[in-house]
């Protein structure tokens, strides 16, 4: 069953790419899962693709595992599987999306309420849930958080200010170009009508 091949089952709010609900099954990192690190690598990737790419990014092919996203209205969920034998994608899609709709389900006034940040730790029921979909019982790992979420905030200001500098450069230059486009323009205006004259 495909259900005994997942590492690893990690809910985001997509407005602020908090993580809100995980599971981990196995442990597939180097030195303890640092679920901001992954996360935050993940939702780059996942943006990047879709702002370059006009294909949509459904999944990170590893040596040995497969990432898995889909995107739901307010939750993006990320599934890691043991890649050790051959899936059908449809099989995959359709245990994240009954993972994916019964969150959503589970928790819809919380959102429909905009009161889901008020208490993040009620997203933790849904582990009895998932317990039903996936018929596993997660290991006793000790995740390691890297970034605190004043940490968060202080990175997204440092982000705001840097994205800011980089448009106001980019705007100057614009300027720049546009003035001396208008100067060049100018310049053979005045040349042409002189050169008319002496004709």
């Amino acid at each position: 069953m495909i259900e005994d091949f997942i590492d690893s089952v990690w809910i985001l709010e997509i407005e602020t790419g908090i993580v809100i609900y995980e599971e981990i099954y196995n442990d597939i990192t180097k030195y303890g899962i640092s679920t901001d690190m992954i996360l935050n690598f993940l939702s780059a990737l996942v943006n990047f693709a879709g702002e370059v790419f006009a294909d949509e990014l459904k999944y990170i092919k590893l040596s040995n595992h497969k990432i898995f996203f889909t995107f739901l209205e307010h939750i993006m969920l990320v599934i890691s599987i043991t890649d050790k034998i051959s899936f059908e994608e449809t099989k995959i899609s359709g245990l994240i999306d009954r993972i994916g709709k019964k969150f959503e389900l589970r928790f819809e006034n919380l959102y429909n309420q905009e009161l889901w940040y008020a208490n993040i730790a009620v997203f933790n029921s849904f582990s009895k849930d998932l317990r039903e979909i996936i018929n596993k019982e997660p290991e006793p790992i000790k995740i390691v958080h890297s970034i605190s979420f004043s940490e968060k905030i202080k990175k997204l200001n440092e982000l705001i200010d840097s994205e800011t500098k980089k448009f106001l450069i980019r705007k100057q230059k614009l300027e720049k170009v546009y003035d001396q486009k208008v100067e060049r323009f100018e310049s053979k205006k005045s040349k042409t009508m002189v050169d008319e004259k002496t004709i």
